[in-house]
């Protein structure tokens, strides 16, 4: 699995994050999610069925707590792909209409120890690209040694809207769904 952490922004989770996120004035959903990954990054990546949806509104926090369990996993040898829904799906799309693509990514995808996926429900729409998001998530829930995590922008009502009742089906009842709702930390900068 070359490069697959590459595109990780570098951020840990840290006594200088702790101290950060007190300042930043966490609602409680902010703080439950983040204890949540905290855990989970303590745990020395042992819960089998480690599944989270970040949910809740632009700039709470969702990038930058996936970027922090990214990085503390990098730290302890795991391999990590994190990726937009939007630039992930059209990578895919490349893989599988251009012969002279490279595969890597497509199967790192089904392998890769944590798989993040940020700002789901962002990409174009097309049913090509929904059966990708479909193959995705269902191959990674039936692999209990992987882990998954997204995030969207969107609310669950809001993505029963754009995504079909099998993608509903297996975020709702495979995910872990964790709300960060709040005012927008960026701009308490």
């Amino acid at each position: 699995m070359n490069n697959v952490n590459s595109k990780i922004p570098v951020i840990g989770i840290s006594t200088n994050t702790t101290d950060r996120i007190s300042t930043l004035g966490f609602t409680k959903g902010q703080q439950e999610a983040y204890n949540n990954l905290l855990e989970f990054i303590n745990s020395d990546y042992n819960p089998n069925d480690f599944k989270r949806a970040l949910v809740g509104y632009a700039g709470t926090g969702k990038t930058y707590l996936s970027s922090c369990v990214a990085n503390e996993l990098i730290k302890k040898g795991y391999s990590v792909l994190y990726q937009t829904a939007p630039v992930l799906l059209d990578d895919i799309m490349r893989y599988k209409y251009d012969t002279n693509s490279s595969h890597e990514l497509y199967e790192n995808l089904f392998n890769v120890n944590l798989l993040i996926i940020d700002d789901l429900g962002t990409e174009n729409a097309s049913g090509a690209k929904f059966t990708e998001i479909f193959t995705i998530i269902n191959a990674r829930m039936l692999k209990p040694d992987t882990k998954t995590i997204i995030s969207t922008n969107f609310t669950l009502k809001e993505l029963s809207k754009i995504y079909d009742t099998r993608i509903m089906s297996r975020l709702i009842g495979g995910f872990d769904i964790l709300g960060l709702f709040g005012n927008d930390l960026r701009l308490k900068k």
